[in-house]
């Protein structure tokens, strides 16, 4: 998938939306519990204003009615707290509702040193404010007090918790939906790219001559370009054909002069052997350079047409052998290539197989995704194992032949060098030679 368009663009925008999601949801996390912990401070601050305007000094001591405003001081474990303590830590005065309470003298401390300030600190367990005052409770003796009011934090930390996982649940479901309009959205963008990846794969099958369809502006120029290019490939070759063929036909005019003449006048056995060397020279290398490479863009023939003309062409040649041609070919066999080099090359094997067989030659061919294969069986006398290799590494000499063999094997086993394929020599199971052709598609 990352090598992919579509995966690249679906992973980084999947990479961005989590970095979006991860950090807003951060961000209001962040928000709501400063929001949650400001709202608890200015509620605390104004319990511990009730306990000051409360408050009564008396006889060495600080006196607080047994009723207060904010009831919740004198309901039992109600999760409010007020404390009044000395600079020592020493408690005159604590709440009804902490009279039950295990506490932990920690919470009554405070930095603060200066009357009129106030501290506000979140523990683990209770939201705490603290509010200095300084008042004489001892006859000319002013002491500095500390007005504590303290609140469990635990139904409030839970009720956030809560938030968070909404929150999350939230995010995380709006991040799904997100990330499923993505894949629709990026599908419906890719489309013209996979029609384009659609209509280069059918070209390069044969199915088709050139890229058709309606394309977005951006892809208009290259699918104008791609066809231009296909059809000047294809143009180019046709002209390297008609070329080479025009010059196969300009050199065998003067070579065929110069053996008429050398028959009607005084022969020359070396010019005459010299001359018959160059004129199937000649044929091999024009041969040789007609030889069309195999090419993504390449048409796709049928195996089957090929072979059928073949054979009825053969059928007339050794009309006096009465060959019994017996073909089992695949439905839909294709061959990816210039349909003469195919003709080439089984029109020479063909040749040979009637030339070497009794009377039976089987013709079998079959593919798949990858491989072409076919095979030209015959029933004669067969190729002995010491020659097989040699004919084969022979594919690229045109200087000595093996008889019966001639050019024409030399240039099918050029032909098939050029699409990449092998040419296999083997025994037949009919008793004669096997010629096997294997042809890799991309």
């Amino acid at each position: 998938m990352p090598n992919t368009l579509f995966g690249r663009v679906f992973i980084a925008s999947f990479l961005a939306l989590s970095f979006f999601f991860g950090l807003l949801g951060y961000i209001i996390n962040q928000l709501s519990l400063e929001n949650v912990y400001a709202a608890k401070k200015e509620q605390l601050r104004l319990q511990s204003n009730i306990l000051l305007s409360s408050a009564i000094i008396g006889d060495n001591a600080i006196e607080l009615p047994d009723e207060l405003r904010e009831a919740r001081f004198d309901d039992f474990e109600s999760g409010l707290y007020g404390y009044i303590s000395d600079s020592q830590g020493k408690i005159y005065w604590s709440s009804y509702s902490a009279h039950t309470l295990d506490l932990d003298i920690v919470l009554l401390e405070s930095s603060i040193t200066e009357a009129g300030k106030a501290e506000y600190i979140v523990y683990p367990d209770y939201f705490v404010y603290h509010y200095k005052v300084r008042w004489e409770v001892k006859a000319d003796q002013p002491e500095l007090f500390t007005f504590t009011v303290m609140e469990d934090s635990r139904p409030t930390l839970a009720n956030i918790e809560d938030f968070q996982q909404d929150l999350r649940l939230w995010l995380m479901g709006i991040g799904l939906v997100l990330i499923a309009l993505l894949m629709l959205i990026l599908r419906w963008g890719t489309k013209p790219l996979r029609q384009l990846a659609r209509n280069l794969k059918q070209i390069e099958s044969g199915l088709k001559e050139r890229i058709e369809g309606r394309y977005p502006v951006e892809l208009k120029g290259v699918t104008k370009n791609l066809n231009t290019l296909i059809k000047n490939e294809r143009s180019q070759r046709e002209r390297y054909h008609s070329t080479l063929a025009d010059l196969a036909h300009s050199l065998k005019t003067p070579l065929a002069v110069i053996q008429t003449e050398l028959e009607t006048h005084q022969p020359n056995p070396l010019i005459a052997e010299q001359t018959q060397r160059m004129d199937e020279i000649i044929k091999h290398q024009l041969q040789r350079a007609v030889i069309s490479t195999q090419h993504e863009l390449s048409e796709s023939v049928l195996v089957q047409t090929c072979v059928d003309r073949l054979v009825s062409a053969m059928n007339k040649v050794y009309a006096d052998k009465e060959i019994n041609f017996s073909i089992d070919i695949s439905e839909g066999c294709l061959f990816k290539g210039d349909p003469r080099d195919l003709m080439e090359v089984l029109g020479n094997l063909l040749d040979n197989a009637c030339k070497a067989c009794l009377q039976t030659i089987q013709i079998n061919a079959s593919n798949n995704d990858k491989r072409l294969r076919l095979e030209i069986h015959d029933d004669g006398a067969g190729i002995a194992p010491e020659q097989r290799e040699q004919l084969i590494q022979r594919g690229q000499r045109a200087d000595t032949q093996y008889s019966g063999q001639g050019i024409g094997l030399n240039v099918a086993h050029d032909i098939i060098e050029s699409y990449q394929g092998k040419l296999i020599i083997e025994q037949s199971p009919d008793g004669g030679a096997l010629f096997a052709l294997e042809f890799y598609t991309h």
